[in-house]
């Protein structure tokens, strides 16, 4: 009997173990599941909102530039703050009364963020490089622009150790009209350093910077080469205060560009573009190794059916993979523009190991990809037509483990968020956001029609009014709605309404 009882002893012990093992597992699984933030969200408030740039604050909040008809009509530059899971904290608008655009955001703690882009609203010339200066809260302190008679595009930007800006992009200030590679150094204060035209008589651009020390940066771009009637992939290496080290061209048969670059080593760097020639099939992706000794290590690209321009590559975790984020063009992607692909690559970049699609109907563009300070990935970029024919706002956050979000499960929120939303043609909205009921006031009595439409666009209530409804929604499910406006011989108007619980 004794025996027995040991022997019973044992397994009943051995069974609780097994159950504890399970749940320690269990509990320890989930709340490592919980930390992979992933999300793919979409910010708009029906205008034409477009995001290009995003940095990673310390407390791994994001802040998202742009342009945005959605504050004011006209296009403005603005920043968005959200937090780590994408929720909306604030947002401002930057410009004059024409049009500005933010291409890339840069902050330092404490000292807040600049915004580079162009406008059209300042300066010397159709438009100009634009630089706002902005303190923590979103707040404007000063705003300068840069250029001549023609035109001139913010491509990319970074910041140097004195706490001001290298721009790099386009210029067409020039006799012929050409666009040439257009560089300006400022200081913390906006003042102009010095700055350098890189051309002639084809098309030239700088299309990113990227540091490779404190004080040197490596740009990219494209420069067309007269003797060949062709362009080629443009590198320079200089430093901050304006001496270049060395500058060159790759590619070989047909015309390539350099669209970005990391750096894989202390003399290595690892480069993406796009191909296109009589060899090639369309637009095909470029990939090239070069040395900060100014020695190339060779490029190629790979022929497919269709379009795919390599346009941003970054490094992440820290197993040497990395992340390329590509436009496509091709049998499988949606008819109307060009979708978005996330491809992945180990072992110096050279290894495929999967393809994560981003696609809709129309056009879906990149902004701006950055590793995150959790060992995944976050891009910024816009859609077009999700939600309401304009453009929108897309974050996608990648968790730490190629943890992808779904793009098709996205939430939806507002890039303007106002206790009280005044529309044109005299229709003012309030609250917004609603939790029991929200008021529609006309001063005109145009419009005589409300309906209010899902995310998914499906028709959830209406009301006829004359000047004035109130409209219970206590119904609904919280999130993001459209309401459109209708009345005879007017074109439909709408706006976004948030329902919270």
């Amino acid at each position: 009997m004794g025996d027995k009882k040991i022997k019973w002893t044992i397994i009943i012990y051995s069974i609780i173990m097994r159950i504890l093992i399970t749940l320690i597992i269990a509990i320890v699984g989930s709340t490592w599941c919980f930390g992979q933030i992933q999300f793919f969200n979409l910010y708009t408030n029906n205008g034409s909102d477009q995001g290009q740039g995003i940095v990673q604050l310390e407390d791994s909040s994001y802040v998202i530039t742009g342009s945005s008809s959605s504050f004011s009509g006209s296009a403005q530059a603005f920043l968005m703050k959200i937090d780590s899971l994408g929720n909306y904290i604030w947002s401002n608008h930057y410009g004059g009364a024409e049009s500005e655009s933010g291409r890339r955001v840069l902050h330092k703690k404490d000292f807040g963020y600049f915004i580079c882009g162009y406008t059209n609203s300042f300066g010397a010339g159709d438009f100009d490089y634009y630089l706002a200066k902005v303190d923590e809260a979103g707040t404007l302190e000063w705003e300068r622009s840069y250029g001549g008679t023609g035109w001139e595009r913010v491509h990319d930007a970074a910041l140097t150790r004195d706490t001001g800006t290298i721009m790099v992009g386009e210029t067409s200030s020039n006799e012929t009209d050409n666009q040439n590679i257009y560089i300006v150094r400022t200081d913390s204060a906006g003042d102009t350093l010095w700055t350098k035209v890189i051309g002639g008589g084809g098309p030239d651009f700088a299309t990113c910077i990227e540091a490779y020390t404190d004080s040197t940066f490596l740009i990219g771009g494209h420069i067309y080469i007269e003797d060949s009637l062709m362009t080629k992939g443009f590198l320079m290496y200089l430093h901050e205060d304006g001496t270049v080290y060395w500058q060159d061209t790759i590619g070989n048969t047909g015309n390539h560009w350099v669209n970005d670059v990391v750096f894989t080593g202390p003399n290595t760097l690892f480069g993406v573009g796009g191909a296109d020639g009589d060899a090639m099939d369309g637009i095909d992706p470029y990939y090239f190794i070069h040395y900060m000794n100014n020695v190339h290590g060779g490029g190629y690209h790979v022929t497919a059916e269709g379009d795919a321009d390599n346009l941003s590559i970054i490094e992440y975790g820290s197993n040497d993979d990395y992340y390329i984020g590509l436009h496509v063009v091709n049998p499988l992607t949606y008819e109307g523009g060009n979708d978005i692909n996330i491809t992945k690559h180990l072992q110096g970049g050279f290894t495929w190991d999967g393809t994560y699609p981003i696609g809709f109907e129309n056009p879906d563009v990149i902004g701006e990809l950055i590793p995150t300070s959790d060992g995944g990935a976050v891009m910024v970029g816009y859609t077009t037509g999700v939600i309401s024919g304009g453009n929108e706002i897309f974050v996608y956050k990648i968790g730490p483990n190629d943890e992808f979000p779904i793009a098709d499960n996205s939430s939806v929120s507002d890039v303007v968020a106002l206790d009280e939303v005044e529309l044109v043609n005299d229709i003012v909205v309030y609250p917004n956001p609603a939790s029991n009921s929200v008021n529609v006031v006309t001063e005109n009595g145009n419009y005589s029609s409300l309906k209010l439409y899902n995310a998914l666009g499906e028709l959830v209530g209406s009301q006829t009014f004359s000047m004035k409804v109130q409209m219970d929604v206590s119904s609904y499910n919280a999130g993001v709605y459209i309401m459109e406006f209708s009345g005879e011989n007017l074109t439909p108007m709408r706006s976004q309404l948030r329902i919270v619980r």
